[in-house]
């Protein structure tokens, strides 16, 4: 191949990548279809053959696509000496292209959340570059000044800052492009220094979610409670009926009993985990106390539900699959939920028990801490499982590189 022909290849190939990973972002791998693809490209369908062969094939290249521009982002970042200035660097860099991108000047990153969605051998090929990406991005907290982080630590704070960084495609889009940089200024404000006040002691008061996990009507919760952990495992093409239902020794008969099909079944999941927000978050606010106790009380009980054999939440990223009209309720369902902790912590930061920070950002970050929270239900061979929730909802509250937990343990706690 000349090096014309070469460069005219690439430019084609990142031409279909480009057009290929808005549609992923739209409709999920699922609803991406090579017929549309060639539409959007302006080429038919067999010219996409020629560069890729398989549909999951141009899944895969626009995942690792993406991948390797975060990677980039990575490396900017690892220029700086100390933690807290390289995840400034990596969250304004972030920024930044997102505002590129939705200028038109750069093509989409992809939603990741599909990657689990692949199939072999794409499937490996793109988890290991998750994994480098993983492993980058948690580097940069390996500074001097963070060497008392210990790999399990620094796994679940990385965790939390890419669901972070993720979490934007949510709630981003609803600002104007000359907010960005306001809004990346507060997000980092919290991230790095936290919700609590100086001073401020982990000892929430209990909250029990164990019964309040009810059966949506004309669906038991054992059925939903499997969906729930299948489609955050697998995603939603990767938990099929047959697997949902052998998890609970039932036939494919007993599920469609229960339920006219999937699309269905993930719309129920996610009304169930709203309704544990909710409850959550009523009886929170019923609590003796200033808001502190109440926000990281209702904190601390979602995050134990997640790891809880009732949990876990249904994870945003199911959200990809459904139907628009279905998609639009859940989003709604969503909204409300933030809208009521931006409530709560507009009354702590107005009665001074919070940190003065952006009330909207911040709830849009605890709603990004507890979906994290649910990945450490996969890890079950972790043996120290049961402190997962310290590990995410401290460094939320606290910040993203407060000192080790056991630091801020209230006296019952440590």
């Amino acid at each position: 191949m000349t090096p014309s022909r070469s460069r005219r290849f690439d430019e084609k190939r990142e031409e279909i990548i480009a057009c290929a990973t808005a549609l992923i972002n739209e409709r999920g791998v699922r609803g991406m279809t090579l017929a549309d693809v060639a539409s959007v490209a302006g080429i038919v369908p067999t010219s996409i053959a020629y560069y890729f062969g398989k549909k999951e094939a141009l899944a895969a290249a626009c995942f690792e696509a993406g991948l390797d521009r975060m990677m980039q982002l990575i490396a900017l970042a690892h220029q700086e000496a100390t933690a807290r200035e390289r995840l400034t660097v990596l969250l304004r860099s972030y920024f930044d292209l997102k505002r590129r991108v939705a200028e038109g000047f750069e093509p989409a990153i992809p939603i990741f959340s599909d990657i689990r969605t692949l199939s072999e051998p794409w499937s490996s090929q793109v988890r290991e570059r998750w994994k480098s990406f993983f492993q980058a991005t948690r580097d940069l907290l390996r500074t001097p000044e963070m060497a008392w982080l210990r790999d399990r630590a620094a796994a679940s704070r990385t965790n939390m800052i890419i669901e972070h960084m993720l979490w934007l495609s949510v709630w981003l889009p609803r600002y104007d492009l000359d907010e960005y940089p306001r809004l990346c200024e507060r997000m980092l404000d919290i991230l790095l220094d936290g919700i609590a006040l100086p001073g401020a002691v982990w000892a929430p008061q209990p909250i029990d979610l164990s019964n309040d996990a009810a059966d949506e009507p004309g669906m038991p919760d054992a059925l939903l409670i499997a969906a729930t952990r299948l489609i955050n495992q697998h995603g939603y093409k990767g938990a099929s009926v047959d697997k949902i239902s052998a998890s609970l020794q039932r036939t494919k008969g007993a599920f469609y009993h229960h339920i006219d099909g999937k699309d269905d079944l993930v719309a129920a999941g996610f009304e169930r985990s709203f309704e544990v927000l909710r409850t959550a978050q009523n009886k929170g606010l019923a609590l003796e106390g200033d808001a502190w106790i109440r926000l990281h009380s209702i904190v601390a009980a979602l995050a134990d539900f997640q790891i809880s054999p009732s949990g876990p939440l249904m994870r945003i990223s199911a959200l990809q699959s459904l139907p628009e009209p279905m998609r639009r309720k859940v989003i709604d369902g969503s909204d409300r939920i933030a809208r009521r902790f931006s409530g709560m912590v507009s009354d702590g930061v107005a009665q001074r028990a919070l940190r003065p920070i952006d009330p909207a950002i911040a709830s849009q970050m605890l709603n990004a801490a507890i979906n994290a929270v649910a990945d450490r239900h996969l890890a079950k061979q972790d043996p120290q499982l049961e402190r997962a929730p310290l590990q995410y909802a401290v460094p939320m509250l606290f910040g993203i590189l407060c000192g080790p937990v056991r630091e801020v343990l209230g006296p019952r706690q440590g």
